[in-house]
């Protein structure tokens, strides 16, 4: 049976098992994450005490995320991975059985969260480096896609499954069930053939790697740039605090409204995505993501300035095609453009931008909509948007025209 051009890396055994446990358990870890959130606000009945939780998660990654990637470019990722995995399994039950028992208090969400995005410092970067070594180099935009596919099912169908987990068989199951998930990547990992071999050279502090990984990124002519513009999207562009803002006090919508307007954003993505698979290699990939982060700042402009439930509902479709576009590019250009020695601790960079500073975007969110109000503070950040994507566009013309076959020669830091 022909496959799509973007299905092409399932061709690979290695790449196809590890995509498979990926996507089971990545879906099993937003049951957890749902769950999460729904019993530590039934617990609470605080808002306060649910964006505690938010910013509990959030801070392991912004101090460790690094090391986490010099870690991953030192030993074997796949016995990292394996290590990670596990440990998640153990937590999982741990925060299962506490719930099952009746003995489960907010603080243990808090240890437990804390314990689990300390992991996820370490995981991710390992994760994201760990796949460009089952593929061939013209596979990679590809493989990103693909990975993105796991991302975007996680996000549509682990809630609706949390949901009807909870529902039906309590609000412990939820736990037990992303600890089962687990062991789809870890079973994934240990079948994988591919070898992985860790960097040689003179052992040096793990605070020396990071920092050796940041000066290999500021000497890129490409990378510099994407983080810049990746940390303006995660600041200034759209987050769950502007939709529900703008669902209750500019559209009047109420909670079903604001379920909607999310999934126009979830559909939207999944249809850029879809697309992407479909057309396979995209060649100008600079061009792609430059046209894409401008599409972006315009339906967010767009979104600002609507009063009408169904126009809103359109231009955040769109948002989520360009936000899929963006997202693909980006990190297929940052896998291109890294070596695979540095690509732990570059993946690790990305991490931070686009997850670490997710709760810094909703600090501003709250900030400028409480100065300006809802309209103009989103109109505000789609221009500064605009504005970060135009760097792009006309400081770099080494990513503005980034290609498939593109080489990027970068002059990696002396040795300590």
């Amino acid at each position: 049976m022909r496959l799509l051009p973007g299905l092409s890396p399932l061709r690979h055994r290695d790449f196809a098992l590890y995509w498979v446990g990926q996507c089971v358990s990545q879906i099993g870890t937003f049951v957890e994450m749902t769950a999460t959130t729904y019993l530590l606000y039934a617990i609470t009945n605080s808002p306060l005490l649910l964006g505690v939780g938010g910013l509990v998660r959030g801070l392991p990654i912004l101090a460790l995320a690094l090391f986490g990637g010099a870690l991953a470019d030192r030993i074997d990722r796949k016995r990292l991975l394996v290590y990670t995995q596990a440990a998640q399994v153990v937590t999982s039950i741990i925060l299962g059985t506490l719930v099952a028992t009746g003995s489960v208090q907010f603080w243990h969400i808090y240890v437990i969260g804390f314990v689990n995005s300390t992991l996820s410092a370490f995981d991710a970067p390992a994760r994201n480096s760990f796949y460009p070594s089952l593929i061939p180099r013209a596979d990679f935009q590809n493989a990103v896609t693909l990975s993105s596919v796991i991302f975007r099912l996680s996000t549509l169908l682990g809630p609706a499954i949390a949901g009807i987990l909870i529902a039906t068989a309590g609000p412990a199951s939820p736990f037990f069930v992303n600890a089962a998930s687990y062991f789809a990547i870890i079973f994934a990992l240990l079948l994988i053939r591919t070898k992985f071999a860790a960097t040689t050279g003179p052992r040096i502090s793990l605070r020396t790697a990071a920092w050796g990984g940041i000066q290999y990124a500021m000497r890129s002519p490409v990378l510099p740039l994407i983080l810049v513009t990746e940390g303006a999207l995660s600041i200034f562009g759209h987050n769950s605090a502007l939709i529900t803002i703008f669902a209750s006090d500019v559209l009047h919508v109420g909670p079903a409204g604001l379920g909607l307007l999310l999934s126009s954003i979830g559909a939207g993505a999944i249809v850029g995505t879809l697309v992407l698979v479909a057309t396979g290699e995209v060649r100008p990939k600079g061009a792609l993501m430059i046209v894409a982060g401008a599409l972006y700042a315009a339906a967010l402009l767009g979104f600002a300035v609507s009063t009408s439930f169904a126009l809103s509902m359109a231009v955040l479709f769109v948002l989520g095609v360009a936000d899929s576009g963006w997202g693909a590019m980006r990190n297929t250009i940052a896998q291109l453009a890294t070596t695979d020695a540095y690509r732990g601790r570059v993946m690790s960079m990305i991490t931070v931008t686009s997850r670490g500073l997710t709760n810094a975007g909703q600090i501003e969110t709250g900030a400028i909509v409480a100065a300006a109000g809802p309209a103009v503070g989103a109109a505000i950040n789609a221009v500064l948007v605009a504005l970060s994507v135009a760097t792009v566009a006309f400081r770099s013309p080494r990513l503005r025209g980034f290609r498939s076959s593109a080489h990027v020669d970068v002059v990696e830091p002396a040795a300590p």
